[in-house]
């Protein structure tokens, strides 16, 4: 079990730092995976429950809830899967999107606690993994000029239709 962690950590370190390379080399052309935060009324729901559920769950930001759930998760399994699930209800879906001129606080990934983040070791090959693999290969290839062998390209529009096919993508998996 702890060398699934170890592996499952390094993939996340990976995508982290890939996104930051792409982030360098292509600018707003980099392809991310963003989660905004809770809102503050599914924010004040989830406090509620955790209370009633008898656990001290810091939800004021991701990191601070990042930390409460790993002490529970050690104390107390059971209530941690209860406190994920019941978390996972009260969370937007993640959508893929360039940077393009967003603000940072725009392109953080919420649920895992990151600035940035990009899908490049999912062991599911999405077709974002691709296009991120293919954002790699061209600044490795073309260095300096990466960004602008790719200027022509529409990032955003690739973006916004890899979020379109994973949200139908749930949605058919939810009504099988």
């Amino acid at each position: 079990m702890a060398s699934k962690k170890l592996v499952e950590e390094y993939m996340l370190l990976a995508n982290v730092h890939v996104a930051c390379f792409l982030r360098e080399w292509v600018q707003d052309k980099t392809l991310l995976r963003v989660h905004e935060e809770v809102n503050q009324t599914n924010q004040g729901v989830l406090e509620a429950f955790y209370k009633k559920l008898g656990v001290d769950v810091d939800t004021s930001s991701s990191l601070t809830f990042s930390k409460s759930i790993e002490a529970l998760q050690t104390s107390y399994p059971i209530k941690f899967s209860v406190v994920i699930k019941k978390f996972m209800t009260a969370l937007k879906a993640a959508k893929y999107m360039c940077i393009n001129d967003f603000a940072d606080e725009f392109l953080r990934h919420y649920g895992l606690s990151f600035d940035l983040y990009t899908h490049f070791t999912s062991p599911i090959r999405r077709y974002a993994d691709l296009l991120v693999h293919r954002l790699v290969t061209v600044c490795l290839e073309y260095k300096d000029q990466a960004r602008k062998a790719i200027e022509h390209m529409d990032y955003s529009s690739y973006a916004d239709l890899c979020s379109e096919k994973s949200l139908n993508a749930r949605t058919a998996s939810k009504e099988c």
